[in-house]
């Protein structure tokens, strides 16, 4: 491949390297030599000689055919590094690791300049986005409370105070968001002796080495604090009150020494990210966690005394199941079904111990659904049959947790049929559906039953039956309206209707413009439901779409996309690596956003076609061949006078 060169990032920067002229000169041994510059990432690299030998490595190309890098591929062909070109330039400029076939980390150079700018956890590797300056994080783009903890961690253990910096809320982070000045005083105060802090936290830890990495992270749930601008609070703060970071060896390695646990007082969301108000504090694990009242609730409240103690045999009884998560581990790793049915089933007993001990109804069912969890995770293995005769005996109880046994239960079910040798997907989707109905028959007010509704709506509508998923949504609507699936279900009724109907699709773009169907009123509007974690499916038909609205746009053809990404971050990503020319409504909520629900999506991409007077033409195209399809039709309806888009 003549001109392309390739950048190896080595303390932070980028050294240009040799031209690569021909794939065929690089072996996999060459591809295997590139490591993260950070680390904690976890990805495969196989180290077996013949494993290595049976990698390829091949070459990757634009939508125009021109080679913009290379990929490697083990022996079954799941991808294990991808090195592209996505700016345009000459000097491969995204690095991607991949396991078990997915990517779970990237490396960026965003401005062209050989430097590396952003570091990217993704897929089952995490949320994270780090910015990157002299190659160490330097900040966060986005990271969520858990994988806060499980960063600080990595710090403490190596000592690496600047990582740990960009973990702290800074006074002016939190001035901005409207703490209260006692607060911000005393986190100033706390950000000058942050060394020495660290210092007494790191010999204060018993049980942890070198080799002591991140275990979990358990809270409840986050707390609102809501705006109050007259008591000078002006927009909502979300925290994290009296957190417990766990860890501990290696996950094959269990140990029998105690291990020093982290209490967090409290971490506040910054916009897309989620930092620490103070270090946490390491806790003794013989002796049980109190709880206290945040720095920065009791500062907006004025709550004086010292906060309520956290129940002791409930916080023992929490501890005992995380010393047995963390002491059996590797079962879950191991590969073996039988393992992981032994670790569902041995946390079972554990489970109820903290349902007996739990004082408050809602700790005590949610506690309980996970007893429900365990088992059927233990029976879905295969390993424990006799998990569906206590899940079964649940269900006869006729409690609370009855629905939700029976609810999963059925997917159970449905997962196992299929992985069945020679299973027939068809026929065991007709058997889930017509467990589904059942269920409804039996506990048709139950939590899950709205949810259950859906499914078949859904299931219904992919199998262009129509007609019952139109039941299946109105019997939704009229018995749970104001549920999330409620709401879903009438915005697909919604969607089933639209043929003929006039529609403006309105929104904001990533540049905080106004978008609106309406103002393109004498042209044929396209509108693009999608995500860039949709899948191939989405991955296929945009580049196909960037292709026809070349070949349609000057013939009266304008596109709108309404992103459904989870996070504004995972957007901007993809239109760098796959740029668009048509502007994209993006809100909050993903799948549930408010346009999602308003119209029912539940599959992406899914595409509306409009036409010149503001009149939906089709509501469910899905490729771009359908698109060109409808177009074309639309081009032969002879109307002298009338353009494409009122055709």
């Amino acid at each position: 491949m003549r001109g392309l060169r390739y950048s190896v990032a080595v303390f932070g920067l980028m050294a240009v390297a040799a031209p690569w002229s021909m794939a065929a000169d690089y072996s996999p041994k060459d591809l295997l030599k590139f490591r993260p510059t950070q680390t904690g990432v976890d990805y495969d690299t196989p180290t077996d000689a013949a494993a290595i030998e049976a990698c390829k490595v091949e070459l990757v190309t634009d939508a125009q055919k021109r080679t913009v890098g290379y990929a490697l591929r083990d022996g079954q062909g799941k991808l294990l590094r991808r090195f592209v070109i996505t700016n345009g330039g000459k000097y491969l400029n995204q690095w991607s690791y991949y396991q078990d076939g997915f990517e779970v980390y990237r490396e960026n150079d965003l401005d062209g300049d050989r430097t590396l700018d952003e570091c990217r956890w993704l897929n089952g590797g995490g949320t994270r986005i780090a910015v990157i300056k002299s190659g160490k994080i330097a900040g966060w783009k986005r990271l969520s409370a858990e994988e806060a903890s499980k960063v600080l961690v990595q710090a403490v253990v190596g000592s690496d105070l600047g990582l740990l910096e960009s973990l702290m809320a800074t006074p002016e982070e939190l001035a901005a968001a409207g703490v209260p000045k006692d607060v911000v005083d005393k986190v100033t105060v706390g950000a000058g002796k942050r060394a020495e802090a660290v210092e007494a936290l790191q010999k204060s830890l018993t049980g942890w080495t070198a080799k002591t990495v991140w275990n979990r992270f358990d809270g409840t749930y986050p707390h609102v604090i809501p705006a109050d601008p007259a008591g000078g609070l002006e927009k909502d703060l979300v925290l994290y009150e009296n957190a417990v970071i766990f860890a501990g060896g290696p996950a094959a390695q269990a140990s029998s020494v105690k291990t020093s646990f982290l209490q967090v007082p409290e971490m506040i969301k910054l916009g897309e990210t989620w930092k620490f108000v103070e270090l946490p504090r390491a806790v003794d694990p013989e002796k049980p966690v109190v709880a206290s009242i945040s720095g920065i609730r009791s500062a907006i409240y004025d709550v004086a005394g010292p906060g309520p103690q956290r129940d002791e045999a409930m916080e023992k009884s929490i501890k005992t199941l995380a010393d047995f998560d963390n002491a059996n581990a590797k079962l879950q790793t191991s590969g073996d079904k039988k393992d992981l049915a032994r670790f569902h089933v041995g946390r079972v007993p554990l489970l109820y111990a903290i349902v007996k001990v739990a004082k408050d109804a809602e700790d005590q069912g949610n506690y309980k659904k996970q007893v429900v969890d365990s088992l059927v995770a233990a029976y879905q293995t295969g390993a424990y049959p006799k998990g569906r005769q206590v899940l079964e005996g649940m269900i006869e109880e006729g409690t609370r947790l009855s629905s939700y046994a029976a609810y999963r239960l059925i997917g159970a079910d449905f997962v196992m049929r299929n992985e069945e040798p020679g299973a027939n997907f068809l026929a065991n989707q007709k058997k889930w559906m017509t467990e589904l109905e059942d269920f409804l028959t039996r506990f048709g007010k139950s939590e899950e039953a709205p949810e259950v509704w859906l499914q078949l709506g859904s299931s219904n509508e992919f199998n262009a039956e129509e007609d019952k998923a139109r039941q299946d949504y109105t019997k939704l609507v009229e018995s749970f309206p104001d549920t999330p699936a409620g709401k879903k279900a009438a915005g697909a009724l919604r969607r089933l209707d639209l043929v003929g109907k006039s529609i403006s699709i309105k929104g904001t773009s990533l540049q905080g413009e106004t978008v609106d169907t309406s103002q393109s009123r004498g042209k044929s509007v396209l509108v693009v439901f999608w995500a860039s974690w949709g899948g191939q499916s989405v991955r296929r038909e945009l580049p196909d779409l960037v292709k026809l609205y070349g070949k349609y746009q000057g013939k009266g053809l304008e596109i709108v996309g309404v992103s459904l990404d989870n996070e504004r971050g995972d957007l901007e990503a993809y239109l760098k690596e796959q740029p668009m020319a048509w502007p994209q409504i993006f809100e909050a909520g993903g799948i549930d956003s408010r346009l999602a629900t308003e119209y029912g999506i539940i599959s992406l991409p899914t595409m509306f076609l409009i036409d010149g007077r503001g009149k939906v033409v089709n509501r469910s195209l899905r490729t771009a061949s359908e698109v060109e399809r409808q177009l074309d039709k639309l081009l032969s309806q002879k109307q002298p006078g009338v353009a494409l888009g009122e055709r």
